[in-house]
């Protein structure tokens, strides 16, 4: 469950910190900018309060520790492993701290303990990193076994629903916007949307539309990995971010995708045929601006007046 700076944390998950550290730095509002020395400081007085306290970079999910004579040192540990994952938190707190340079407060649930967690946007030498600070709420009074039990089922389909579309169940644009489009490295992106849907909706109705949208996600996330992003980036348009993927790959995948979205039959609508068009593009940079490219892809291949993809070639990385 998260909190920003404009929907604050509970009253009762903020006396747990009051009672820890009086002067509340990660609750102030503004961005430290601070020297690596000074961090080191901040770290450890964080540390008499906090189970962990810790910087991430999250981009890579790298944490990294302020060493006392200056510099930044990185951990072997990847961010999420806290949390006992193996790949990133789908409710990134510190994705959201960094996207919007503020902070953000979530509660996490694991091995029978619930956890409140806080990430706040700092510089450190100029570099942007989100400070950490994880704290064990051990107040029996807050919680009975029946109360801890209800909130992690809360927290769980919290966490769901936040970034969840509720049409297709893929991510939703809350999701990219929050999670994904800050992010920098090697991805294959493809922008889809269906072939005519405003046709669909006039000529069928709104409902055969969802049914075609619903039949055309499921048979994507069919052709996908679960380590692969399906989200909905508005209306009849999604987004698919794919890593570890060759090019031929990439291409071949886009091209399952399609074959297999035009094989459905829609047996309330039989006449309906849905098809989609695709824009790919690979290569190492920021996924908006990989996104961007994705898009014009997108355009050439919808340009073309026929049911078909279009693969942007890869560039070198930087």
């Amino acid at each position: 469950m998260i909190y920003d700076e404009d929907h604050p944390i509970p009253a009762f998950a903020d006396s747990v910190l009051q009672e820890s550290q009086s002067e509340n730095l990660l609750l102030a509002k503004g961005t430290y900018r601070l020297q690596a020395s000074q961090a080191y400081l901040l770290m450890n007085y964080l540390s008499t309060f906090a189970d962990i306290a810790r910087l991430v970079d999250a981009v890579s999910n790298t944490q990294f520790v302020p060493c006392q004579t200056g510099g930044i040192a990185e951990e072997p540990h990847r961010c999420y492993a806290v949390w006992g994952k193996e790949t990133r938190c789908e409710n990134c707190i510190s994705a959201k701290a960094l996207s919007t340079k503020g902070r953000v407060s979530k509660f996490e649930f694991l091995d029978g303990h619930i956890f409140l967690a806080i990430a706040k946007y700092v510089e450190i030498d100029g570099v942007p990193y989100v400070l950490e600070a994880v704290s064990k709420l051990t107040e029996d009074a807050l919680f009975d076994a029946d109360g801890k039990g209800k909130l992690a089922q809360l927290i769980s389909g919290y966490n769901k629903k936040l970034y969840s579309d509720a049409l297709t169940g893929a991510y939703n644009r809350q999701y990219y916007e929050e999670q994904v489009r800050e992010l920098y490295g090697s991805y294959s992106v493809a922008m889809m949307d269906a072939d005519n849907f405003k046709q669909i909706n006039d000529t069928y109705g709104h409902h055969a539309g969802d049914l075609a949208l619903q039949a055309i996600i499921r048979a994507v996330f069919s052709c996908v990995r679960g380590s692969d992003l399906v989200i909905r980036y508005g209306g009849d348009e999604f987004l698919l971010l794919f890593q570890n993927i060759p090019h031929d790959g990439f291409a071949g995948k886009l091209e399952e995708i399609r074959s297999r979205v035009s094989s459905i039959v829609l047996k309330e609508y039989p006449a309906l045929r849905p098809s989609v068009s695709i824009g790919g593009f690979s290569g190492c940079g920021k996924v908006t601006d990989l996104v961007r490219e994705a898009d014009r892809a997108l355009y050439q291949a919808k340009s073309t007046k026929s049911k078909t993809i279009c693969v942007r070639a890869p560039v070198t990385a930087p």
